[in-house]
């Protein structure tokens, strides 16, 4: 069974592939060799805190667009006189 930590990752256009040096992993948009020499080399550690900063990133963003939606929702139940407002 092959170790799956020499396997490359594939998100869509998104690679991570290890490189010959076991603790670095290098990131490229692409599989041509002009997008593998231009891509990102980092350490495992440094990849997982990226990731966390993405998800905290996704986590904010979807806070803020629940709050604008809720704002919406109780703004334009307050234009009709006839609609109870959700958030009073």
């Amino acid at each position: 069974m092959p170790d799956p930590r020499a396997l490359r990752i594939d998100v869509g256009p998104f690679h991570l592939a290890p490189t010959p040096d076991a603790g670095t992993w290098t990131a490229s948009a692409g599989d041509d060799a002009e997008a593998l020499a231009s891509g990102v080399t980092a350490g495992w550690p440094e990849w997982v805190a990226l990731a966390q900063r993405v998800l905290q990133a996704d986590a904010w963003w979807r806070e803020n667009e629940a709050r604008g939606d809720a704002w919406d929702e109780g703004f334009a139940s307050a234009r009709d006189a006839t609609a109870v407002n959700p958030y009073r």
